[in-house]
């Protein structure tokens, strides 16, 4: 029998860093660097978006956090893809520059998934970021992030065949198991749903809820998860933000979702 229930946490509100470039290069280095004392600290753990990251460089390697004189230090590039942003290093003239992953303001965007199981549309204010957001939770399907607003929206979107499931299982049944899922999590607390409504997406029965919590006893957050069912497939479309932002941005969230189309 199929599993009731395979982990798929939704994603969480994340925390401030400070970076530091990783490695460097180049014969000009040699006029500007400075010999220190810092100490390597394995017992810094890193959470982003509310689930445990690790840094890695491009070949998995995992890079420790530094300590010097009392602030911690991370690798540049693997921090900050995994919180929606490229870099890109000119060794000529030894800078880094930081950015979105895409830059399409001015217009809307068609986006598929890597699985080719569905697409949407998003604003140009919205940049794709499947390998960031994959690295907090590898479940997730899609990744984007809007951070043109007074605080980042972070979506994410799990696509998950019925096959996972008991045979009976339902869209209100599968609601139920998520939600519940969240409120188990320890990092949340004052866990609320604030609404619930039917709808219909593109011909597909859908039941969108609201959540508004605090993540490490610090962060109020708010969450809208819309889920979907079609004939062989369960997904969610999850937006994460900030409890004040998420009511300012709700029509516009509405119409991403509204866009969400299953391909045959």
């Amino acid at each position: 029998m199929p599993t009731l229930f395979k982990s798929k946490k939704a994603m969480l509100l994340g925390a401030v860093i400070i970076f530091t470039l990783g490695n460097v290069s180049g014969v000009s280095a040699s006029t500007t660097l400075k010999e220190i004392t810092a100490y390597l600290d394995s017992g810094i753990r890193l959470v982003v978006d509310g689930l445990p990251f690790t840094a890695k460089d491009s070949d998995g390697k995992i890079l420790t956090p530094i300590n010097y004189e009392g602030n911690t230090y991370l690798p540049l590039r693997s921090v900050a893809e995994v919180t929606g942003m490229s870099v890109k290093w000119d060794d000529a003239t030894r800078t880094a520059t930081l950015g979105a992953l895409w830059n399409q303001e001015s217009e809307s965007h068609e986006e598929i998934s890597l699985d080719r199981t569905f697409e949407l549309t998003l604003p140009g204010t919205w940049t794709r970021n499947d390998k960031g957001i994959n690295k907090v939770n590898p479940e997730i399907d899609y990744g984007a992030i809007n951070t043109k607003l007074d605080a980042p929206i972070f979506m994410g979107v799990i696509s998950e065949s019925k096959s996972t499931y008991v045979e009976t299982m339902k869209l209100d049944d599968y609601q139920e198991i998520i939600i519940d899922q969240m409120k188990s999590n320890d990092t949340i607390t004052d866990f609320k749903v604030t609404s619930e409504e039917d709808l219909t997406v593109n011909g597909f029965a859908a039941k969108q809820t609201e959540i508004h919590s605090v993540i490490n006893k610090s962060i109020n957050a708010a969450y809208q998860i819309t889920f979907i069912e079609t004939k062989d497939r369960f997904y969610q479309v999850i937006f994460w933000t900030t409890a004040k932002q998420m009511i300012s941005s709700r029509g516009d969230l509405s119409k991403i979702v509204s866009s969400f189309r299953e391909m045959k």
